[in-house]
């Protein structure tokens, strides 16, 4: 069973599949050769954690030492640049429509007003739909490449208008809510 996926940028990456027009190769060396032809070994192999001689010998089938850590990265690298046309085009299919980007969230939240900041110990199930300027904001910092922690802001920005404040008028809307730890995240657009 797979471990629940904790990261923003990873389940954009995994909404995003459902739009794919082909399947991205299944092999690790399959992968790797794609993802060699569009990077360098040695700018990739940091964000796989290996070597860039390592890398060349995978591709080129002798995968020994390739541990399931390291078969992980390469999917996820694979879902990170698999059909980037593509991925830009359902995006703005999905905003200029006025699009539905529901998140999915297992998560605690921190909440800064003017009297201070307070952290709510709960863990919450969250299932809503993201204002389509957040939305917009969210898909923008992801093809830029934005960090985790900028995705995580914009997410927070995003849930905190449409489900914590929706029902105060907007002058009284003077609270941040950020999310302080994630134990799960998925989209579904």
């Amino acid at each position: 069973m797979p471990l629940p996926n904790t990261s923003v940028a990873h389940a954009l990456d995994l909404a995003d599949a459902r739009h794919w027009t082909r399947q991205p190769p299944k092999r690790p060396t399959a992968r790797l050769r794609h993802l060699l032809r569009q990077s360098s070994p040695n700018a990739l192999a940091p964000r796989l954690f290996a070597y860039p001689h390592a890398l060349i010998r995978w591709a080129e089938g002798e995968t020994r030492d390739l541990t399931p850590a390291q078969a992980t990265l390469i999917e996820r690298e694979i879902y990170r640049t698999w059909q980037p046309d593509v991925r830009r085009r359902a995006h703005q299919q999905i905003l200029d429509h006025d699009g539905c980007v529901t998140a999915q969230l297992h998560a605690r939240f921190a909440y800064t007003t003017l009297s201070g900041e307070f952290h709510d110990p709960r863990l919450l199930r969250v299932t809503e739909d993201l204002p389509v300027h957040h939305a917009r904001h969210l898909f923008d910092a992801r093809h830029q490449g934005a960090e985790e922690d900028e995705l995580r802001r914009i997410l927070a920005d995003g849930i905190g208008e449409a489900y914590f404040f929706r029902a105060l008028p907007p002058d009284q809307q003077q609270a941040a809510v950020t999310i302080s730890d994630l134990h799960l995240i998925q989209f579904h657009y």
